[in-house]
């Protein structure tokens, strides 16, 4: 078999687990180097993103000998919803290793939707893995945030989680972030039951306002899960009477309590988007339309928070590069869509 300079391994690797340890074994063993692409990295946590990149990389790394641990480099990269600017900055974050005498390992289930990206890559060779191992992170993380007792409820899939990312789990899970994520999945879980037996899909619609004055923008901090604690732009549900942007303008004045009127608001509306990626909210699929008006030049209006809000506030626009972490669901990429914000 060829040796190559670089193998390339993509994926989220929440939580990591015996699959992808097939994928860096066999990567390790056919190049010099290895890159591992970290995929919905800067992000909130949530049930279905619960581990920054570095502690991904921490459970990546438990598993390599000190020498493995030199050859392989992990890289965040953050959703874009958008492939071609996905794809290009792949390869510009494969490009700081290699050149050329690149090999993309990986493995596609059968049926499953979400490893097409495999097949992006045309100018690099390709080894696909078949793995003996039938694991699906989405039900591991389940049984993780479900366990009244994380020791013994990971015992039920030792045979998909090798002993040192068990290790971590088990440490993780005594952190406060894992008590919060625990009432977050029992919500979302909530929530779906209701929808349960549904004849159809169900695909959800809500209206978002961004509101842009001067060099700020409005957001509210949410009381509630999912997203307790974070930060995202004033929307919700529509309602069956009502258009998108009636709605939008019934959530912002409901959820900010803005001091103008609607018809006063409509002399700053600018434009209005659709974001409908199928994976932009775990909750389940969400369709989006986000208007938006900037107030700029005009006296910056009172806000007060609704009760399902911790606090609203005029967050300065040159700050939310900082904050992309604290940032509810795709929010942060739909302000970038409006704002452009410096990352």
């Amino acid at each position: 078999m060829h040796h190559y300079k670089l193998a390339v391994i993509i994926g989220r690797h929440q939580i990591s687990h015996a699959g992808h340890e097939l994928l860096k074994r066999k990567a390790l063993e056919v190049a010099d180097k290895v890159v591992v692409i970290l995929g919905s990295s800067f992000q909130a946590r949530s049930p279905k993103n619960p581990f920054n990149w570095q502690e991904r990389q921490e459970m990546i790394f438990s598993t390599l000998t000190e020498d493995e641990k030199l050859r392989t480099f992990c890289c965040p990269i953050r959703d874009y919803y958008n492939d071609r600017k996905w794809n290009a900055e792949v390869k510009r974050i494969v490009s700081e290793y290699a050149n050329d005498d690149v090999v993309l390992v990986g493995h596609k289930k059968a049926g499953d939707k979400d490893t097409y990206y495999l097949d992006n890559f045309k100018g690099w060779d390709y080894i696909g893995i078949e793995s003996i191992y039938k694991v699906d992170a989405s039900q591991v993380r389940a049984i993780y945030f479900e366990a009244e007792d994380v020791d013994v409820s990971l015992a039920t899939v030792n045979d998909l989680i090798l002993a040192p990312v068990k290790r971590f789990l088990m440490d993780w899970s005594f952190k406060p972030e894992y008590a919060e994520l625990v009432e977050e999945h029992q919500k979302i879980k909530q929530e779906k039951a209701l929808w349960k037996g549904s004849p159809y899909d169900v695909i959800f619609s809500t209206a978002d306002a961004i509101v842009k004055s001067d060099d700020y923008v409005l957001l509210g901090k949410r009381k509630f899960h999912p997203g307790k604690g974070l930060w995202a732009i004033p929307g919700g549900f529509i309602e069956q009477h009502e258009n998108v942007l009636h709605a939008a303008l019934r959530e912002l004045k409901e959820e900010t309590k803005i001091d103008l009127s609607n018809k006063a608001l409509m002399k700053y509306f600018k434009s209005v988007k659709v974001f409908d990626h199928p994976n932009r909210s775990c909750r389940g699929r969400f369709i989006t339309h986000a208007h938006f008006f900037d107030l700029t030049g005009e006296t910056i209006p009172d806000i007060q928070a609704a009760d399902d809000l911790q606090e609203v506030a005029w967050v300065a626009i040159d700050k939310l590069s900082t904050m992309e972490e604290s940032i509810f669901e795709d929010h942060f990429h739909i302000l970038n869509q409006f704002l452009t914000l410096k990352r």
